[in-house]
């Protein structure tokens, strides 16, 4: 009907716009004051949807926190394509580097671990949005750097992840060293000398 042609070409559905304001006021809530700041109440006061909008999305405040806060820095994850393999890897951790170190994320995500060993949903939204898609682009650039011959084929990729990026978390958790600028270059340079034909 012409009727029903005319409201479906009329921007994004009503239901899409409004889960797309609930991520942007839960990034919003989170990056200005934490976690604690990004309580459902707020984020629907500031999406200006109803509370039970955002359940049918998500099962919980954290999980609608974390996601907000994942749509609000998920360029940091992109990888310009043509780079070889050590200066894909380099860009993506100093990426990682600078997001922690220059933003609000940083404090942002000391305080996300600390609630997850008390919320069991903050945990699994932690490992299967924050890390799963992070490591996902890793393991990509990896298996390219495989294909190439420039890694060895008989490496441990998991492993190999946890040697690049676990210092950043490290330096991030207890603060005993910088997260300078040539951190990224210094881990993938000695990371890869282990992992070379």
């Amino acid at each position: 009907m012409p009727g029903e042609q005319a409201t479906r070409g009329r921007g994004r559905p009503r239901s899409e716009r409004a889960r797309l304001a609930i991520l942007a006021a839960a990034g919003e809530l989170m990056l200005a004051g934490g976690i604690s700041a990004a309580s459902m109440e707020a984020i629907a006061e500031r999406a200006g949807v109803s509370k039970a909008t955002i359940y049918k999305w998500w099962p919980s405040r954290g999980a609608v926190a974390l996601d907000g806060f994942l749509a609000a820095v998920r360029d940091s994850m992109t990888v310009p394509e043509g780079l070889n393999t050590a200066d894909a890897l380099r860009f993506q951790v100093a990426a990682v580097v600078t997001l922690f170190r220059d933003t609000a994320s940083g404090p942002l995500m000391r305080a996300l671990v600390g609630q997850a060993e008390r919320d069991p949903e903050i945990a699994r939204a932690i490992r299967e949005r924050w890390l799963a898609p992070r490591r996902a682009v890793s393991v990509e650039i990896l298996r390219a750097g495989m294909a190439s011959g420039e890694i060895r084929p008989d490496i441990d990729i998991e492993v190999a992840l946890d040697q690049l990026y676990a210092p950043v978390y490290h330096r991030l958790f207890f603060g005993h060293e910088p997260l300078d600028d040539g951190l990224a270059d210094r881990l993938v340079t000695q990371t890869l000398t282990g992992l070379a034909p």
